[in-house]
């Protein structure tokens, strides 16, 4: 074979990957779009009960770099978290059951209807290109990555899981880090992970008599080469946003009424910004997961919440066995059965900022607190 030849099979090879990789997103919309419905698109019921004086509302603005988050954020943080659950049922189904036996696929679909949605609740916002392309590269990642585990899975892993007949130590050992990773997720970038320290810790795990010899190492080839290529992968991102983004906002602020001060005294991380007595208390906290166990707790110390990012309305949503009644001051927004959990539902509902000392109350009764998307 000529040297041209070998090159234009190699330019060709190339193309076709790269016309893959782009299809991965439109094709994953267009699934999405199809299989999700049109949106209630008539004003959030709360959201004009007890607003606040304007002239204080243009003061914190003005004087509290980052105070104003951009309201379609609460919608578009949502498809990174949906990553995040995914990680964490793959982390709860292997504890348990065989990786071959995961749902991929419905994970797959489960992200492209998720971004279809939000995309429906953000149709009236500008259009950041920025989040949205970065929301195509990671949903595109997912489906790549989900494919290849399906693919491997259902192949080389559904014969080495005939030839062990048991969970062994190699297949404890990946399910506790799957539980480390998910966790893990709930406050820090999936590129922070420490994939070499688990491809170190898997190759040092040592067969115990009796184990199958043929699964123990297919488990150390194939996600030793994938953590492998994770962590060059992460490196490769965390330099790329080192060159060309600003850091992520990673704290958020909070206006609200009632025994502010109080409340939040005993909150790592939190500090007290401004008081206007009868208008409320303005307080800067940490972001993500920490924030949302935080609520409940603030708000039954007394606390009664004002804006949240400079915004009226969030997005939150609940775990539940059955499907909820949205509370006075909510919608709907989606609401479907956990792939690999179908007896467990996730809800999503906007949410009114300022009727959330009375939704939050509302929906113990049916349902747990799972994320609150602080924008």
């Amino acid at each position: 074979m000529s040297v041209l030849r070998l090159l234009r099979r190699i330019i060709r090879w190339f193309v076709i990957l790269v016309v893959v990789i782009l299809a991965i997103p439109v094709l994953g919309l267009a699934y999405g779009f199809l299989t999700t419905d049109s949106l209630d698109a008539t004003p959030l019921p709360g959201t004009a009960e007890g607003a606040p004086p304007q002239a204080v509302a243009d003061q914190l603005r003005g004087e509290i770099p980052g105070y104003k988050r951009p309201e379609e954020s609460t919608y578009l943080t949502y498809p990174e978290w949906a990553i995040v659950y995914a990680a964490r049922e793959y982390a709860g189904f292997v504890e348990e059951e065989r990786e071959s036996q995961f749902p991929y696929w419905a994970y797959i679909g489960r992200f492209w209807q998720d971004y279809a949605t939000m995309i429906r609740a953000t149709s009236d916002a500008p259009f950041n290109f920025a989040n949205h392309q970065m929301i195509a590269v990671i949903g595109t990642s997912h489906t790549i990555e989900h494919v290849i585990q399906w693919a491997y899975e259902n192949t080389v892993g559904r014969i080495t899981e005939w030839t062990s007949r048991q969970r062994i130590g190699v297949d404890i050992y990946q399910a506790n880090v799957a539980a480390e990773y998910a966790a893990f997720l709930d406050q820090v970038p999936w590129y922070q992970f420490p994939y070499a320290e688990k491809r170190a810790g898997l190759m040092a795990v040592v067969r115990a008599p009796g184990e199958d010899q043929v699964r123990t190492s297919e488990r150390k080839l194939a996600f030793g080469l994938a953590y492998w290529i994770k962590q060059g992968y992460a490196n490769a991102i965390k330099s790329a946003l080192a060159a060309t983004s600003d850091p992520a906002f990673l704290d958020i602020h909070v206006w609200a009424k009632g025994p502010v001060a109080q409340a939040i005294a005993g909150e790592p991380d939190t500090t007290l910004e401004k008081d206007f007595g009868a208008d409320g208390a303005v307080f800067v906290t940490k972001r993500y997961q920490v924030f949302t166990d935080m609520i409940p707790r603030l708000i039954a110390k007394g606390v009664r919440f004002v804006e949240i990012g400079g915004n009226d309305e969030i997005l939150l949503t609940v775990l539940s066995n059955d499907a909820i009644e949205p509370p006075a001051g909510t919608r709907l927004l989606f609401g479907y059965q956990l792939p690999a959990d179908p007896a467990v539902r996730r809800s999503g509902l906007t949410v009114a900022v300022r009727q959330l000392h009375m939704v939050l109350p509302a929906l113990a009764g049916q349902a747990r607190l799972e994320h609150v998307y602080d924008y």
